[in-house]
């Protein structure tokens, strides 16, 4: 019974992603839903039993579903893609999700407006050169880290993925603890670089 609730919440939420896709057209990877990412779940967990818990942030958030389901004082949400961004504003109003201020951020060159205590940046950073992802985790760790902050990235070693980063290349030469939330699907891990 449990197997064919999930089947139905998955298969929901997927024809109710396409609807939104024809309505707001954003890109087809967004269709995904959360029910089908267990390191999504796996965050918002990790997240949510944080005793900090003031400022988050997500660069890259999509259609926002890691920041509508953390508990936090103010949520934010950046994207590069201002249809996901629409569709995120949508969805968050239906789901009754509360404040979150989704807006456009061109990584790496956009500022974070102040300190958080989570910056999570996920299932996109695939795409950007190690060298350019290294010095703006050093720059988000250094200035825009609270003191107990934590900012939590993902890996993946897929040949299919335009980079395979290494967290050890990643988080050389700041001063931080880094540790792994979990092992996930095309051999991703999620990665907690606390200060």
């Amino acid at each position: 019974m449990q197997r064919l609730f999930w089947k139905f919440s998955v298969w929901g939420g997927k024809l109710q992603r396409i609807f939104l896709r024809y309505i707001f057209k954003f890109d087809n990877w967004h269709i995904f839903t959360l029910a089908e990412k267990k390191y999504a779940k796996d965050i918002i967990i990790y997240c949510n039993a944080r005793s900090e818990r003031n400022r988050f942030v997500e660069i890259g958030c999509g259609l926002g579903d890691i920041a509508r389901h953390v508990h936090y004082g103010e949520r934010q949400g950046y994207d590069m893609d201002e249809k996901a961004l629409k569709a995120a504003r949508f969805l968050n109003t239906m789901a009754g999700g509360g404040k979150i201020r989704f807006s456009v951020f061109t990584f790496p060159d956009s500022p974070l407006p102040g300190k958080f205590d989570v910056i999570v940046l996920v299932n996109w950073i695939h795409h950007i050169e190690p060298s350019v992802l290294k010095s703006s985790i050093a720059a988000y760790f250094n200035d825009a880290l609270n003191e107990a902050g934590v900012i939590i990235i993902d890996t993946v070693q897929d040949p299919e993925y335009k980079f395979n980063h290494d967290i050890l290349f990643l988080t050389g030469g700041i001063n931080a603890n880094v540790s792994k939330l979990g092992d996930y699907e095309r051999l991703r891990q999620i990665w907690l670089i606390k200060k």
